[in-house]
């Protein structure tokens, strides 16, 4: 009979053995698959804080391009009201020099005179109208 107990022992022993060892090796795959997904979320949550800080980096670098760019227009445009306002208070600078203003009135009354000289009537008409006929309308 004793041998019988053993026999239902180690049978009892085994079936034990069994259930502890199937939950045992559950909880821990378990265990496993949650470190698994902590360390891939830590990891996602890392590159997302990497990709936040270049975004900011380069958004920060833009706009000191941009403040750059604004200084250089402020700069521009005072500028250009600075010249405009030394424009209105100093006299204006003349096109030409003052020989070839000379020259340029003395080539218009040339102009002017030749002008009164051809409004006159000349005394010889063209051959085109010509007194006598010629031509198809003989």
């Amino acid at each position: 009979m004793s041998w019988i107990v053993g026999i239902l022992l180690v049978i009892a022993g085994a079936i034990v053995g069994f259930f502890v060892a199937r939950y045992w090796l559950t909880e821990h795959s378990d265990e496993a698959e949650l470190n698994q997904q902590v360390t891939q979320t830590k990891q996602q949550l890392a590159d997302y804080r990497q990709e936040v800080a270049e975004h900011l980096a380069t958004a920060q670098a833009l706009v000191g391009q941009l403040e750059e760019t604004q200084d250089k227009l402020k700069a521009y445009l005072h500028h250009s009201a600075d010249l405009l306002q030394r424009e209105q208070e100093q006299p204006s600078l003349p096109f030409f020099a003052e020989d070839t203003i000379r020259e340029l009135r003395m080539a218009n009354k040339v102009k002017g005179e030749k002008r009164r000289s051809d409004d006159k009537v000349p005394s010889d008409m063209p051959r085109d109208y010509s007194d006598t006929k010629s031509g198809l309308f003989k």
